[in-house]
């Protein structure tokens, strides 16, 4: 892979999770089929948990999600009646291969949903596979490094 293909490679894995984040805050759920991998893992066991304060009060960790039809409900399910604002910050982007790379997306949301609300600052870490329709996320972990909680 020369230069130039490698830095197409990367423009396209940015557009790939600018789609990711319209997707979700428009509840354009099935624009996440094009996202993902079928086989994809969605790791968001430290998606509310603040490194200092720990998990908020009344939120329990859940298994990785497995599958592109099971990573599609969760988010459809968890954002269908919320109100949510997803930002993507510069990331770290590194082609591994024709068909491989990884990635350290820098982000911020926020999210109402009834009396639930939340800020949050953190990454997604992820990997890529390139398939015949294009790059999509083989894996991806979100963690934090600040979380906000209240309730209204």
């Amino acid at each position: 892979m020369n230069d130039i293909e490698k830095l197409l490679a990367i423009e396209e894995i940015k557009q790939l999770k600018a789609r990711y984040f319209r997707a979700m805050d428009t509840k354009e759920f099935e624009t996440l089929r094009t996202v993902f991998a079928p086989d994809a893992t969605f790791d968001f066991r430290q998606a509310l948990r603040d490194p200092v304060l720990g998990n908020p009060e009344g939120v329990t960790e859940h298994d990785p999600v497995t599958g592109l039809d099971n990573i599609v409900a969760y988010i459809s399910g968890a954002l269908a009646t919320a109100q949510s604002a997803h930002h993507g910050h510069t990331p770290e982007i590194e082609i591994l291969s024709d068909t491989a790379a990884k990635a350290i997306h820098p982000m911020e949301d926020t999210v109402l949903n009834g009396s639930f609300f939340f800020r949050g600052y953190g990454h997604y870490r992820e990997t890529y596979v390139k398939l015949e329709q294009g790059w999509r996320i083989k894996t991806s972990e979100l963690t934090r490094l600040l979380v906000r909680v209240e309730s209204r």
